[in-house]
């Protein structure tokens, strides 16, 4: 099995990236992940702007983009968060008995 799907098996996830960035630390990839988001951002806005040439149009949705965020992060932080380690802490329990059921 390759690297880059037994890296993610223990929580039971693929770790697909994981395995395209294994040589680097863990803080490199999430900066590098970071700045390709970031430049795609930028060529899309490029794009949007070659296409339309209405920049005031692509400014009034990135501020209501940017405000976005704020409700992007409550999101992911609190309610997603919450159901994966909810999720987890399941997987963790049903594991547990299986080894209590053997004895």
């Amino acid at each position: 099995m390759p690297a880059y799907f037994a890296a993610g098996e223990k929580s039971g996830q693929i770790g697909f990236l994981k395995g395209i960035f294994m040589k680097k630390s863990n803080l490199t990839q999430r900066v590098l992940f970071g700045l390709l988001l970031i430049l795609l951002s930028v060529f899309c806005y490029s794009l949007h702007y070659v296409v339309f040439r209405d920049a005031h149009h692509i400014f009034i949705y990135l501020l209501g983009d940017i405000a976005f965020v704020f409700i992007e992060v409550l999101l992911v932080t609190l309610i997603i968060h919450h159901l994966l380690g909810e999720r987890e802490k399941r997987a963790m329990l049903k594991k547990l008995n299986m080894v209590i059921g053997a004895f």
